[in-house]
């Protein structure tokens, strides 16, 4: 319980923190807004001849706010901090600490997720009925199985990062790396379902972690059934775990052959 509590603690240091650079929290209050406005008008011209694999123009703006909730209130910045701290050599003093260096900067992500869970969700909602009104295939019934889902998508996302991260202790500059995980995102499920690409696509998609970073639980959100679930969450949940212990399993190599480099 005592570690359970230091971590607790380094979550609500984090959260104070956030709440204290405001103007930045505004700023991309700002960027969400004009970027779902910009699509929404896209996506008004696109489905003026009705729906599109299925999804009604509701669904699909519903389905960008969605996507894009997840990317700006679940995204942390670890992959750019592990690379400074590597490239500079300040990580041996992240290591020093009497904390695990990945649960120390899980804890420390989380407070600022924290944060942004609550006043994107606000500002998510308010756009959407805005935009387009309400969902109309919302269900509450489907309310745990997105909280599950949204949770599952920001542990595949952080580890994911976390091992781009780790890359930086063999390869010292992995934004390539970065750059090939984020555009992977960007094609399978963030500004499109899934369902829009060709079908030996989607198959590929399917089996592959990126898209359900995005794309699962915007698609549980708002196309929810039973099935849908059942369908996603236990892939979500595979990758998930799969992601968490190749990450604890990378930096248990990568500090055995730390070299510093400065600082």
């Amino acid at each position: 319980m005592k570690k359970v509590r230091k971590y607790w603690v380094i979550a609500r240091v984090s959260f104070s923190n956030a709440i204290a650079y405001r103007a930045a929290l505004v700023s991309r209050f700002c960027f969400y807004t004009l970027f779902l406005y910009v699509f929404t008008r896209l996506w008004r011209a696109i489905y003026q001849e009705g729906s599109v694999h299925g999804y009604e123009y509701s669904q699909m703006v519903w389905y960008l706010i969605m996507t894009e909730f997840v990317m700006f209130a679940c995204g942390t910045g670890i992959f750019a901090s592990m690379n400074d701290e590597v490239k500079s050599g300040s990580i041996v003093y992240q290591l020093g600490r009497p904390a695990h260096y990945v649960l120390y900067q899980f804890a420390n992500a989380m407070g600022q997720v924290m944060l942004n869970l609550v006043s994107f969700g606000v500002l998510a909602g308010i756009l959407g009925h805005v935009f387009v009104g309400p969902l109309p295939t919302f269900q509450w019934a489907g309310v745990p199985a997105l909280l599950l889902s949204l949770a599952l998508s920001l542990l595949l996302d952080y580890f994911f990062l976390m091992l781009i991260g780790l890359a930086a202790f063999v390869l010292e500059d992995n934004f390539a790396l970065f750059l090939i995980y984020q555009k992977l995102n960007f094609m399978l499920g963030l500004f499109l379902p899934v369902e829009f690409l060709p079908n030996w696509l989607q198959m590929v998609a399917k089996n592959l972690p990126f898209s359900y970073v995005f794309w699962a639980p915007a698609k549980i959100f708002v196309s929810y059934s039973p099935q849908v679930c059942l369908e996603l969450i236990p892939r979500q949940a595979a990758w998930a775990a799969a992601a968490i212990a190749l990450t604890f399993f990378c930096y248990h190599l990568s500090v055995r052959r730390l070299q510093v480099n400065g600082g």
